[in-house]
């Protein structure tokens, strides 16, 4: 054997590994209180994963500006914790393309999927994603007593299995991913996007001197010799931000806003300029997952878990965007407490014809099917109602 290949191989037996874990509402603590200091992935012994999760998506969520997830390119273990989330026939296929890309990007030399399906799911889709991807399948125990009462999600004792089984993969760890050795030409997204994951690049507008009034540019890192945490912070009601948002020839976007959550902040009112129309994503539990047009930073545990707020997290948010002039249209961000209000990046993505096509079937809303339909236009000053 190699001898760089056997030093690694000996390493990744080690039990302080360095693990990603990409993942929907099971990872976000579903079915224990929506509380993620409770879901498996606390439940590793010494190994501390990098935890990135999102409820109520599929796995195309993390397609979108796929760098923002991967924070240094020398994990060890990737591990893909969506098989709850395997919505409609795509699921697979993005699936797939998200193993591959998150690899590349994280170097990891390990990858595999976990394989806990809801007791409403049908298919194998995730089964076939792990062969396609070749990525290691997990599979869990998953009897009925293993479940919450929603059906879909791990009560207490299954995610200590679903943990079990993870241990147990990280004790020996295949290495699955030798092509990726070096490489540097990761997939690229097949649409157009732009990605401000660092808050020094937004584009904020500064039409006069001192722009934004009453918001100021901080660094929370408790670390800022090593890492720094930039944010737009501010703490006066009513203050405005103003972000212009950039577009490519498409009329509609999808635009998402990361912003810090956290015991101490406030909540805030998003608003699109004349010359474009904003509207809310088309999904179940909307206003929960992307909230819009007012974010309250505490709806993902609102009325299910009491004491979640104590948890300080960048989350996001997300809605639709639809230009009707030549010119980018702008999104004003308002706070409306003194609580402060940071935020931390933006994203933006040209919509698929599978979501705009899902937009504008019933029951969307008005405003939701006229941006399922133009969308894709390119012609923004003559959209029709």
């Amino acid at each position: 054997m190699h001898m760089g290949l056997r030093s690694r191989s000996l390493r990744l037996k080690m039990s302080d590994l360095s693990v990603l874990v990409i993942g929907g509402s099971v990872t976000g603590g579903g079915g224990v209180g929506n509380d993620p200091t409770r879901a498996w992935h606390t439940q590793l012994g010494s190994t501390r994963p990098t935890v990135k999760y999102k409820s109520a998506i599929n796995p195309s969520h993390f397609l979108h500006c796929t760098e923002r997830f991967v924070d240094h390119s020398h994990y060890d273990v990737a591990l893909f914790d969506l098989s709850a989330n395997m919505f409609g026939a795509t699921s697979e296929g993005h699936l797939v393309q998200l193993v591959e890309r998150i690899r590349c990007l994280s170097h990891a030399h390990s990858t595999a999927i976990l394989h806990w399906p809801g007791l409403i799911t049908r298919g194998n889709a995730t089964q076939r994603a792990a062969l396609r991807s070749g990525a290691t399948l997990l599979e869990v125990p998953h009897g009925p007593e293993l479940y919450s009462r929603d059906r879909v999600h791990p009560n207490a004792q299954g995610h200590a299995r679903i943990a079990e089984r993870v241990r147990l993969y990280l004790a020996t760890v295949p290495r699955n991913a030798t092509s990726n050795d070096n490489r540097t030409d990761c997939p690229v997204p097949s649409h157009s996007e732009a990605c401000f994951p660092n808050a020094l690049d937004l584009p904020v507008a500064r039409t006069r001197a001192g722009e934004p009034y009453h918001w100021k540019m901080v660094d929370d890192s408790p670390t800022p010799d090593k890492v720094h945490k930039f944010g737009w912070m501010s703490t006066t009601p009513g203050a405005n931000l103003t972000l212009i948002i950039p577009q490519d020839d498409e009329c509609g976007a999808m635009v998402t806003l990361a912003y810090l959550t956290a015991p101490d902040t406030g909540p805030f009112r998003l608003r699109c300029e004349s010359g474009c129309t904003c509207s809310s994503i088309r999904m179940a539990h909307q206003w929960r997952v992307f909230p819009f047009p007012l974010v309250m930073g505490k709806e993902e545990w609102m009325g299910v878990c009491a004491d979640c707020n104590r948890m300080k997290t960048t989350k996001e948010t997300a809605f639709n965007l639809l230009r009707e002039r030549r010119e980018a249209c702008r999104v004003t961000v308002t706070t409306l407490s003194s609580r402060r209000v940071r935020l931390d990046g933006l994203y933006v993505q040209v919509p698929d014809e599978t979501f705009t096509r899902y937009t504008r079937s019933p029951p969307a809303n008005p405003t939701q099917r006229r941006f399922g339909t133009y969308a894709l236009r390119t012609d923004c000053e003559t959209l029709g109602p």
